[in-house]
């Protein structure tokens, strides 16, 4: 990586659940829209650089990696 962010990042977006769902300790547990599966460091690269927008891939098939 020359300067860090020569590929983009790949990342899945999950399926919020419309019932609130609750925490160990009670507290509300807030879900997220997406994940970072690789390429996390170039977020802090572009962070760290003045970055406003870097690219990035919606991996759809996550459940095929996830079970090899």
């Amino acid at each position: 990586m020359n300067n860090g962010m020569n590929d983009p990042i790949e990342v899945i977006k999950h399926n919020i659940s419309p019932t609130p769902r609750r925490g160990s300790n009670g507290s509300l547990y807030i879900e997220k829209q997406y994940s970072t599966v690789k390429g996390s460091s170039r977020i802090n690269y572009a962070l760290a650089n003045g970055y406003d927008a870097i690219e990035g891939i919606i991996i759809n098939e996550w459940e095929l990696f996830r079970k090899s």
